[in-house]
């Protein structure tokens, strides 16, 4: 038989030459170090997440321990705010009693430091009284001298009393700041007890003209 061997051309060494430099490329131990480099890269990124989870997480305790310490801090703060009854400044009558919105708080003559009001039907109305929840124990603000009860009413209702005198409020006080009840139908301004003795001495009650109202 006979074999056709062709002639080795220029061309056809350049061809066997480009074939062994591609052949070494692909040596295994070449692979191996391409593969060894991209596992060195993905361990690199795999070690930075957890850094910076770790980051993450520090921030996120500070903000929770600013939110914890500020929470703490307000239970004292809500309840001066939220007292039943606390005390405010009058240019004209002094320190007064008013209620936990900054609303005047006034006493009633006829009540006599009685534990039922004389205070009904259109008096109750221009005069509402100072009332909380059944269940509730009003507060008194701290540092504020006297004693805070409450004391059950014809209809139900717990009006609060400071020393023994029913505490009412009035209609025509629109807004924190103003007393325009005290001397008006035997009602006067609520103030603080005053110590005499280590004795409460309960909060003065003006007798005054009705002022043109009469109940």
């Amino acid at each position: 038989m006979t074999h056709h061997v062709e002639a080795d051309t220029p061309l056809r060494r350049r061809g066997r030459l480009a074939t062994r430099r591609f052949t070494g490329l692909a040596r295994p131990g070449t692979a191996g170090a391409a593969l060894a480099v991209a596992a060195l890269a993905l361990a690199a990124c795999g070690s930075s997440t957890p850094s910076s989870a770790t980051t993450s997480t520090s921030s996120g305790s500070a903000t929770s321990s600013s939110t914890t310490s500020g929470a703490a801090a307000s239970p004292g703060t809500s309840a001066a705010a939220n007292a039943t009854v606390k005390t405010a400044s009058s240019a004209q009558f002094g320190t007064i009693l008013v209620n936990s919105g900054g609303m005047a708080l006034y006493t009633y003559g006829p009540d006599h430091g009685g534990a039922l009001s004389k205070c009904t039907g259109a008096c109750l109305q221009a005069w509402p009284a100072l009332t909380v929840p059944a269940g509730t124990t009003p507060t008194l603000a701290s540092g504020v001298a006297g004693t805070l009860a409450t004391s059950k009413q014809a209809d139900g209702t717990l009006q609060v009393t400071y020393d023994g005198k029913l505490l009412y409020t009035f209609l025509s006080d629109t807004s924190p700041g103003q007393v325009t009840g005290n001397g008006v139908a035997m009602f006067s301004v609520a103030k603080v007890s005053t110590a005499a003795s280590g004795t409460a001495v309960s909060p003065t009650t003006t007798a005054a003209s009705g002022g043109g109202y009469q109940y």
